[in-house]
């Protein structure tokens, strides 16, 4: 854990707590008065880039994902990071449901681990 400043060695000291989406996935994105609404009873300060980690469940198109980084750029290592956000979704999701959640997270560790 001494090692993870690697990945974030492009934004040391230049994070701004933003509220971000603890359960951000299809069932949690609905409509309100005809307008989009993102609904979320999980919501916690932290790294807009971690906002990243629940895409896979959100099923937002790559459209979605080029104007949301209009508004908040990719960070040159970005990339780097982005199996770190979604790493800490998919312990979660072995947490609470198990099965087959794990081997992935073990992959993913396995790959981060490398990069150290």
């Amino acid at each position: 854990m001494d090692n993870l400043d690697v990945f974030f060695e492009d934004v040391q000291g230049s994070i701004r707590p933003s509220v971000l989406h603890g359960d951000l996935w299809s069932g949690n994105i609905a409509g309100v008065d005809g307008q989009p609404s993102v609904f979320d009873p999980a919501t916690y300060y932290g790294h807009h880039e971690a906002e990243f980690g629940m895409s896979w469940c959100a099923g937002f198109t790559g459209d979605f994902w080029r104007a949301y980084h209009e508004v908040l750029p990719r960070a040159p290592l970005f990339e780097k990071r982005q199996e770190l956000y979604l790493l800490y979704h998919y312990l979660n999701h072995t947490n609470l449901f198990g099965g087959g959640y794990y081997n992935t997270s073990l992959r993913m560790m396995e790959r981060l681990v490398a990069q150290m």
